[in-house]
């Protein structure tokens, strides 16, 4: 019985050690990607780019313009909501993660997180 206890315990931290590295993994490259969503000058200069190369390309029209305009700023603002999901999300996760760390644990794993956000 007892050598069972142990290779469940063995199993259980290798599954939470996994599910913490892809969350982990995950959460940097879509902190990653998402940057330049995280700030709206950049994101002003993109949807001007993507404005200007459509109207040249298709030779829109001036309401065409302002149509496309609302949808590129309706999907900013979704892509936006679920970047502060994902964000959420990954917080929630740690927060999960701490309850089950020692106090010393906890301090190592926070110095971990902040040294990876720091090097976003």
């Amino acid at each position: 019985m007892n050598s069972q206890f142990s290779a469940s315990k063995g199993n259980i931290l290798g599954i939470l050690g996994l599910v913490f590295f892809s969350g982990f993994a995950t959460g940097m490259l879509s902190v990653q990607f998402f940057r330049p969503l995280m700030h709206s000058h950049t994101t002003e200069i993109k949807v001007d780019s993507s404005i200007q190369d459509l109207s040249e390309h298709l030779d829109l029209r001036m309401n065409q313009l302002e149509q496309i305009r609302e949808i590129l700023d309706d999907v900013i603002i979704e892509e936006a909501d679920l970047l502060g999901q994902l964000q959420w999300n990954q917080e929630d996760g740690r927060n999960r993660i701490k309850k089950y760390l020692t106090p010393e644990q906890r301090q190592l794993f926070d110095e971990m997180v902040r040294s990876e956000l720091e090097k976003e």
